[in-house]
């Protein structure tokens, strides 16, 4: 049978904290059911509207190469396409007078036009390809968030790539550096890749999303299209996510819950006589399982004992309950 008591906020406590998980990926693997990273190639469009292209990039959600440039651009790049320091634009203040000639303007100061998802508060450079051609390509590395939780934990995402189907067997490999770069660690092969230290792109921890801008890094997404092979690529990173402890203190007092209303105490079936032993001042009931109920009286959880426990005449039995939401 059930006893019923109302927990307090005292009695309830919620704790933050964060887990990681390591993954790592390659080849095929990275296009399975579960897993869905793509590697898209983006180009700018010869054409001033948007014009469908024969060709898509991608190896399972199909996307336009002008749509990948086009939306890396305004996502990540518009403060930066003049200036790899980026673009701020003078802002003041307005003291608004009787009469708008009356305004007073005070105060300069000089702030970006847009939002570009700064990763750190310090003061980033970035590099956008505005060329035509070839010379205006990048590749993006797009990690859905099913894998990456709340975001790609800082300094752990790593790309390795070989190319073993084309000339020269280029390799290399590239990871972050803790505030929003990636960074040319080792190169093998071909020239054009860059040197290493080199900040070849910018990754978006939040977003799961990596941009390749400059070198021939900035080609991987139209290599991987062109020889459709990803068993030259190695994609790994530790993804973030925050999970609740929730804590609940279920306290009996020593005065409580002291009798039981379980019918097999009954010495007969058809009266409400119980055994001898029950009624003695020794007898204790115990717990052997706690639920959780709402407000409407709705049974939430239920929380089993690995054995059963007597409750104290002598002092409180508390019992913890722990749930990860």
């Amino acid at each position: 049978m059930s006893a019923f008591k109302q927990l307090t906020t005292k009695d309830v406590t919620i704790t933050p904290f964060n887990v990681s998980k390591e993954f790592s990926f390659t080849g095929t693997a990275m296009t399975a059911s579960d897993v869905g990273i793509e590697v898209y190639n983006g180009q700018k469009s010869s054409f001033d509207v948007f014009t469908p292209s024969a060709s898509q990039t991608g190896f399972v959600s199909k996307q336009y190469p002008d749509l990948v440039y086009n939306s890396a651009k305004q996502l990540y790049y518009t403060n930066y396409l003049s200036s790899s320091r980026g673009d701020l634009a003078p802002t003041q203040s307005i003291i608004p007078g009787v009469n708008r000639s009356d305004d007073v303007f005070t105060g300069v100061g000089d702030s970006p036009n847009f939002e570009n998802y700064l990763q750190s508060s310090l003061t980033q450079s970035r590099f956008f390809p505005t060329g035509e051609g070839s010379d205006s390509r990048i590749s993006v590395v797009s990690i859905p968030a099913k894998l990456f939780g709340e975001n790609i934990v800082p300094y752990t995402f790593e790309l390795e790539y070989t190319n073993s189907l084309g000339a020269g067997n280029q390799a290399y490999n590239i990871t972050d550096d803790g505030e929003g770069n990636i960074i040319l660690n080792s190169i093998t092969g071909s020239a054009g890749v860059g040197s290493v230290g080199d900040v070849v792109g910018q990754i978006f921890y939040s977003h799961g999303i990596s941009v390749f801008t400059t070198s021939s890094v900035a080609n991987l997404g139209k290599q991987m299209f062109t020889i459709s092979n990803l068993d030259d690529l190695t994609i790994s990173f530790q993804s973030s996510l925050r999970i609740y402890e929730n804590q609940y203190k279920c306290t009996i007092n020593e005065n409580e819950f002291q009798f039981s209303l379980n019918p097999t105490l009954l010495s007969g079936s058809k009266n409400d006589v119980y055994y001898d032993f029950v009624t003695g001042s020794f007898f204790t009931p115990y717990v052997t399982t706690v639920g959780l109920y709402n407000e409407s009286n709705e049974l939430l959880m239920v929380g089993k004992l690995s054995n059963p426990i007597p409750i104290s005449q002598e002092v409180d039995t508390t019992i913890i309950v722990n749930l990860d939401t």
